[in-house]
């Protein structure tokens, strides 16, 4: 057995065996190969890296993967490409690309990896589309694309679900806008992953809450988010989303801050504009657009009665002519009774002008009432509407005593959500205070 041991082949040093591994590598692949996978793992530190990996077809499962990286001296190029294709195209997590790769063999570590020298952005590009094309027939062939849209939309959208990023830009940016309206707009906003693989279930989560609420209690639902890239937004591109956008009971508005790119979502929603400004300034209009109209009622009301009023009095001037007449003529016929018979007369007549006058005048008192009792009302609807809407916001909360806490900018909701030692913030009525967790107490 020594003897066997003694006689066998060379033995190679980890280096030697790593570089016989790495030549062996070269010679396999001795030219530039395309490989496509998902990238995930993405670090920019001037250089890129990055795991490049394959998923199972039925499962979100991986099934190979490979570490590449993007030098320098590359980057530039890739970046040209990127723009090239598409002004907002950029290398994003979970997105699959097609890269032109050097096969390699570090020999010092014995790692393999992929250095990438170009990139096919048409590859993802053209997945992305035909994933949405194929989307878009599902959901026609479903008879879904046009099912929100069919919805009646309110009059009055003062009730507003939001779906967003809470304390994001496009959540300020929607919020102040209506508070700088003056309407009494109600919001009750879903903090929601907007962009990643957690977007489909909040979003389609966020939908179902508000379509399951009682009627009136949601006017409309409004999903927004800031700019982004072409692969940020495909994840609007989801089946799951636009099917429960088609299903939701109430008018869904999309505003996913984009100014070409049209998503899947944005066909299948009601009402489709631009960014969270837009949306804001949409549901403005909306309310302003009912105000002007219950003013134009208003004063055709007021003009159609004081019409009538003339018109009365027309008549009843008529009358009072008519009468004159046929008393001057039945005088004149009746020579022997004009005395008794004038003052008859005359009597009559005042009494039912006077009647008619009274009954008018009493009419419009109660018509002026009656419209005064109206616009009062509507008034102390939108007075109680707007006080409610105050006692809802949240530095009123605040006020009475309570804070938020955050830790890295999400909402601490239960002692799980932190450990000892973590960073927090408390958000007061009037500043905020950093301070570091030492114990946690049921």
């Amino acid at each position: 057995m020594d003897n066997l041991f003694q006689q066998s082949e060379k033995t190679y040093t980890v280096l030697e065996l790593n570089t016989a591994v790495k030549n062996l590598i070269r010679n396999e692949f001795p030219d530039h190969v395309w490989v496509c996978g998902e990238i995930q793992d993405l670090r920019d530190r001037g250089v890129i890296n990055l795991n490049l990996v394959q998923k199972h077809q039925k499962f979100d499962e991986i099934t190979a993967q490979a570490k590449a990286v993007i030098f320098e001296n590359i980057k530039p190029l890739i970046m040209r490409r990127l723009k090239e294709a598409d002004e907002t195209f950029e290398l994003k997590k979970d997105i699959e690309v097609k890269l032109l790769c050097r096969v390699d063999l570090y020999a010092k570590t014995g790692q393999f990896s992929l250095t990438v020298v170009d990139i096919d952005p048409y590859f993802t590009l053209g997945k992305i589309a035909a994933s949405r094309q194929k989307i878009i027939e599902e959901l026609k062939v479903k008879g879904l694309l046009e099912k929100n849209k069919s919805l009646f939309f309110p009059e009055v959208p003062l009730n507003i679900g939001l779906v967003t990023s809470y304390d994001s830009a496009a959540f300020h940016d929607f919020v102040h806008e209506l508070e700088q309206s003056g309407f009494g707009f109600k919001v009750s906003v879903w903090d929601s992953y907007v962009q990643g693989k957690q977007t489909e279930t909040d979003v389609t989560v966020a939908l179902n809450y508000f379509g399951g609420r009682p009627a009136g209690e949601i006017d409309v639902v409004v999903i927004s988010r800031g700019g982004g890239s072409t692969a940020d937004l495909s994840w609007f591109d989801n089946k799951q989303i636009a099917e429960a956008i088609a299903s939701c009971p109430i008018p869904v508005i999309t505003a996913l801050g984009h100014q070409i790119n049209v998503t899947v979502c944005d066909i299948v929603s009601h009402t489709s504009v631009k960014t969270p400004t837009k949306a804001a300034q949409f549901l403005i209009d909306k309310v302003s657009d009912f105000k002007t109209a219950i003013t134009q009622l208003s004063g055709t009301v007021i003009a159609a009665s004081e019409d009538i009023l003339a018109g009365s009095r027309s008549k009843l001037a008529g009358a009072a002519s008519r009468i004159e007449s046929l008393s001057q003529r039945f005088f004149r016929f009746h020579q022997q009774n004009l005395a008794e018979q004038r003052v008859g007369i005359f009597r009559a007549a005042e009494e039912m002008v006077k009647t008619r006058k009274e009954k008018i005048k009493e009419q419009s008192f109660l018509l002026r009432d009656s419209l005064k009792k109206l616009f009062k009302n509507l008034e102390n609807e939108v007075k109680y509407i707007t006080d409610k809407v105050s006692l809802l916001n949240p530095r009123n909360v605040l006020k009475r005593g309570y804070s938020l806490t955050l830790k890295r900018e999400k909402t601490v909701r239960s002692l799980n959500d932190l450990e000892r030692g973590d960073i927090i913030k408390t958000i007061l009525y009037e500043g905020s205070v950093i301070s570091q967790v030492k114990e946690k107490n049921e």
